[in-house]
């Protein structure tokens, strides 16, 4: 018995494997939001490239910026103004899944694959 639901779990497991269609973004940190913790947060990135992705977005100094998306699981410490390069896939529940603070925004969601500062 242990055995079949030893295997029923390993199974179980290989089924959860995502593969999730990233792709490659420019921008720049225009602000954050807390998700769990002061180190678990997500980034509002203004887009450089792709364009046509992001939505309008205001930040906690009230200003607007365009083409924004809310990213998170960065693999390090940004702050605004920082000049980013990565890539990412957009995960449109990724904060009413995982975040204990939700925003009443209306602009796309993603999570980090790769990162790196510019």
């Amino acid at each position: 018995m242990k055995k079949i639901l030893l295997s029923l779990a390993l199974m179980a497991l290989a089924t959860r494997c995502v593969h999730h269609d990233d792709f490659d973004i420019v921008g720049v940190v225009v602000d954050y939001e807390p998700c769990q913790s002061a180190y678990e947060v997500g980034y509002a990135i203004s887009l450089r490239s792709p364009d046509t992705i992001g939505g309008r977005y205001m930040t906690q100094q009230g200003e607007w910026k365009e083409n924004v998306v809310v990213v998170y699981g960065a693999d390090r410490l940004l702050h605004p103004n920082d000049s980013i390069k990565g890539s990412i896939y957009l995960d449109p529940g990724f904060s009413k899944a995982t975040c204990i603070y939700h925003f009443d925004r209306d602009v796309p969601e993603a999570v980090f694959t790769k990162l790196k500062k510019l």
